[in-house]
């Protein structure tokens, strides 16, 4: 279980690095921080599902299904929504520091971490999980 959630953080660095190349994003001090937040933001994307995975029992997709239904729309509305909207706002900023480091990097991780945690870790536990 430890494995696949590093693997999907993983891949979500990957993503907010692609990002970063996307929308030439440099790599400076701001954005190795900003890489650090997203390795916290992913990892609470993956936990709850996780742990609500491993605490049930049953096949494992009757596990991923439990984990879904229970904890799927508590981490969509807890963290993706909120996370959200504490973000949109910095798209009005007038500093372009705010608008290219924490929106357009925060945005691009609020919406892998839910990707990723919401629709990439539930297939996979359900395919590879213990």
């Amino acid at each position: 279980l430890t494995v696949i959630i590093v693997l999907v953080v993983a891949l979500v660095e990957l993503g907010v690095a692609g990002i970063m190349g996307m929308w030439d994003i440099s790599f400076n001090a701001v954005s190795v921080v900003n890489m650090v937040s997203a390795t916290g933001i992913a990892v609470e994307f993956c936990v709850h599902l996780c742990h609500s995975f491993a605490a049930h029992g049953g096949t494992r997709d009757e596990r991923v299904e439990y984990a879904l239904t229970h904890i799927g729309s508590a981490v969509f509305s807890g963290i993706t929504i909120t996370k959200f909207c504490g973000v949109s706002v910095l798209a009005f900023a007038r500093s372009e520091i705010f608008v290219v480091y924490y929106f357009r990097m925060y945005l691009g991780i609020v919406v892998l971490g839910a990707t990723h945690g919401l629709i990439l870790l539930p297939v996979v536990l359900s395919l590879f999980g213990p």
